[in-house]
């Protein structure tokens, strides 16, 4: 600012020389056109040069006054924009540091929400996963139970139609060896004998047989009984025949008869007698 000032004080001398020479350049060709004028015109010219001079010199104080004011307030101005620019360029910076302390935080974050996002992707990918497993290993378990109820059902099928083939079986037994069935006996339901019950069906067995496929209770109390020394059909030892070797009973086998010897199978072969007997009878003469 003082170099500035400085040079606006030089410029305003050359003016003021620059005057001058051309003012005493002017007098130099009146005083050679005209060799004989008066001092008083002389005087005069420079009572008005030097008035002009003072004028000159006013206006050039009241400029320098001026500027040095102006220069005053715009160095007060310039200060204090000077340090407005200072707080703002600390500002500034303190904004800049805030920003990338954000940004890292934000990045931080993201990084964070990425990873965690990432850890619940694959916590319900694995747990998907283990629910399908358990799925398929249910289904597979399923089936499994399914071809086991399949088996049992098909098993106790079987079972239970074997059970009514021995029923039968013994039926026919009974009628062969004369021994008529028990109006009030109980027939055994299939539940005893750890079976599930099955759907009725139609089953053609004959007259002979009849309707009712149940045996007798009394046929167990005679093989029982037979064990024991109990007699039967006129104070004779009963002793029901061996069941065929094919047949496989859901039940424990007959005790054997306890008979003296010469005397086993004595009633069996006496119902055999009576069969033919009965037989021949209705042969006719």
């Amino acid at each position: 600012m003082d170099s500035r000032k400085k040079d606006k004080l030089l410029c305003s001398q050359l003016q003021v020389v620059d005057f001058l020479q051309n003012f005493l350049a002017q007098e130099g060709i009146v005083q050679g056109l005209d060799p004989l004028a008066s001092e008083d015109t002389s005087r005069q010219k420079a009572l008005a040069v030097k008035e002009q001079w003072k004028e000159l010199k006013a206006t050039y104080q009241e400029h320098v006054e001026a500027i040095t004011g102006a220069l005053t307030q715009a160095l007060a101005k310039t200060e204090e924009a000077q340090s407005k620019r200072v707080q703002l360029q600390e500002a500034l910076e303190q904004l800049q540091a805030k920003k990338q302390v954000a940004m890292e935080r934000a990045r931080t974050a993201q990084k964070q929400w990425q990873l965690q996002q990432e850890k619940r992707l694959q916590h319900l990918a694995e747990a998907s996963a283990e629910v399908r497993q358990r799925q398929r290993g249910a289904q597979q378990e399923l089936e499994r139970l399914r071809q086991e109820l399949g088996a049992l059902q098909q098993q106790a099928g079987q079972k239970r139609d074997r059970l009514q083939r021995h029923q039968t079986f013994l039926r026919l037994l009974h009628i062969l060896q004369g021994e008529p069935l028990l109006p009030g006996a109980e027939t055994e339901r299939p539940q005893e004998l750890g079976i599930p019950e099955a759907k009725p069906r139609e089953q053609n067995t004959g007259d002979a047989v009849g309707k009712d496929r149940s045996v007798p209770s009394q046929v167990s109390e005679r093989w029982a009984g037979a064990g024991t020394g109990m007699k039967k059909a006129g104070d004779r030892p009963y002793c029901p025949p061996p069941p065929p070797t094919h047949t496989t009973f859901p039940f424990p086998r007959p005790m054997a008869c306890s008979l003296p010897e010469g005397q086993a199978h004595v009633g069996f072969l006496r119902d055999s007698n009576m069969g033919k007997e009965r037989r021949a009878g209705f042969q006719g003469p």
